[in-house]
């Protein structure tokens, strides 16, 4: 019995302290999305900003010069109000055009429009936001964010 308690107590913490797989994304037809595509990397960018604890993999997911851009600010709360001017608690979002070309594997740039959806202060905030995106040795990496309704 006690051999028992200790396989189980080993068991849980095994499992307890092991880190969930890449978040899955629900968008684009049929709720999947291509990981190789500039939507994936706007949506993954975003959740990054709003999600994360740190700046660390929106860094990853950014040209040299816009991670240089987000470090400067240093927190995720500075680069929502400063880089987004959009504070949120809680967000979802999902690409609404751009990026789509018959031959996407051949496309070097991409500009996508992101709706994100949150609250702040228990009011609903619905924005609409313009991703630029460029290919870095086969990557899709975040070149700017802007306002795509001035």
């Amino acid at each position: 019995m006690r051999k028992f308690c200790w396989i189980v107590i080993l068991c849980l913490s095994v499992f307890a302290c092991s880190s969930p797989d890449e978040e899955e994304v629900k968008a684009g037809k049929y709720g999947m999305m291509g990981s190789d595509t500039p939507q994936y990397a706007a949506v993954i960018f975003m959740r990054a900003v709003y999600n994360d604890k740190n700046l660390d993999r929106a860094t990853k997911l950014s040209t040299e010069r816009f991670a240089r851009i987000l470090k400067g600010y240093h927190t995720n709360k500075n680069v929502q109000r400063q880089v987004f001017n959009l504070r949120l608690d809680d967000m979802t979002t999902e690409p609404i055009s751009g990026g789509a070309l018959l031959f996407s594997e051949k496309q070097k740039s991409a500009d996508i429009e992101m709706k994100i959806i949150g609250h702040y202060n228990n009011k609903k905030i619905t924005e609409l936001k313009t991703i630029s995106l460029v290919k870095e040795s086969g990557d899709w990496k975040v070149k700017s964010v802007s306002n795509t309704v001035p």
